[in-house]
């Protein structure tokens, strides 16, 4: 039996019974074709999956992991930030209860901070010779050139997490051991 629900308070209409069940796996299959669509060569049809992902994933876990693998992968750096846009849409966001809220610290470390920033720096590609801007976190030693894709590497600064014995649980351990691998390249 289907039914369907509306609140005067919201216009939205609640679908349920077995076409509300038909509707969400129509679009877990759509969500899983426009998954696929992410690993094209060709970038329009990426961005035209990623903006169709952000429209119609919201609050769908799989689309946000697959997103989220997609940027560790992808060196095209203007995917890169239509990426990051994407899992802002579909990201659900909940209000913490009052028991899980956490006052922050008065004393944020500066050098954990510095690492978890995404900076936008001015860069002259070495393989091709063009000058461009790159977004690139505080973390990452290796982006790719928006012109020609080769990869550019920048040296990455000393900080204070690398001789702190929290350093990893300050910026998280993913972060963490791409500073320690993109340092000890420097140092090489």
């Amino acid at each position: 039996m289907m039914k369907k629900l509306t609140s005067p308070a919201c216009p939205t209409t609640i679908t349920s019974g077995r076409e509300g069940t038909e509707k969400r796996e129509e679009d877990f299959t759509n969500i899983k074709s426009l998954l696929q669509k992410l690993y094209n060569e060709n970038t329009e049809k990426v961005e035209q999956a990623l903006e169709e992902i952000g429209r119609v994933g919201k609050g769908n876990g799989e689309a946000m992991k697959a997103l989220q693998k997609f940027l560790r992968k992808e060196q095209r750096m203007p995917l890169r930030i239509l990426a990051t846009q994407t899992i802002s849409k579909v990201k659900k966001i909940s209000q913490p209860s009052t028991g899980e809220f956490k006052k922050p610290g008065i004393f944020q470390c500066p050098g954990a901070e510095k690492i978890k920033r995404i900076e936008i720096i001015d860069v002259t590609c070495p393989h091709c010779r063009k000058k461009g801007t790159a977004s690139v976190a505080g973390f990452e030693n290796d982006f790719a050139c928006e012109s020609c894709g080769e990869i550019i590497q920048r040296d990455l600064p000393e900080s204070c997490i690398e001789k702190c014995p929290v350093g990893s649980e300050c910026v998280g351990k993913e972060r963490y051991q791409k500073y320690m691998k993109g340092r000890k390249e420097l140092l090489k």
